[in-house]
């Protein structure tokens, strides 16, 4: 099953849950993308290096023994959205192309943005996403 995590600016909660789902599931079959992404094929060291808002998911995601920081980023397009079975998108609707919230197989995870937030915060979301990802995928 080919899964398509998304989030606004692809940096934080979509590449957590493709790692988390592709380590939980042996697989490489999550990818993640943005709604709102300035700079696609930026990889998230180098979104650090020059913004910001990514050494945190770095480092959460280390601790699960997982190296995210070369990861890059990708805009979502109305074109890709038929090659997933599932699109699981954790940006807020207002963020959201209308396109996307039509999909048959677009789904909505609200889970709070820990972008501009402490460490806690962000080891808080991954562990939300981690949940869901073991709930709705019996992992």
């Amino acid at each position: 099953m080919k899964i398509l995590f998304v989030c606004q600016y692809n940096v934080g909660r979509s590449q957590m849950a493709a790692a988390m789902y592709n380590k939980l599931s042996g697989s490489s079959d999550a990818e993640s993308a943005g709604t709102e992404v300035e700079k696609p094929g930026q990889t998230l060291i180098e979104r650090t290096k020059e913004r910001g808002g990514a050494s945190h998911v770095i480092d959460v995601m280390k601790e699960e023994g997982i190296d995210v920081s070369n990861n890059s980023r990708k805009q979502i397009t109305k074109s890709i959205i038929k090659q997933y079975d599932r699109i699981i998108s954790m940006a807020d609707k207002t963020h959201t192309p209308e396109w996307l919230l039509e999909a048959s197989n677009y789904m909505y995870w609200h889970i709070p943005d820990p972008m501009t937030k402490n460490y806690d915060e962000t080891i808080k979301a991954k562990k939300q996403i981690t949940n869901k990802i073991k709930t709705e995928f019996n992992l």
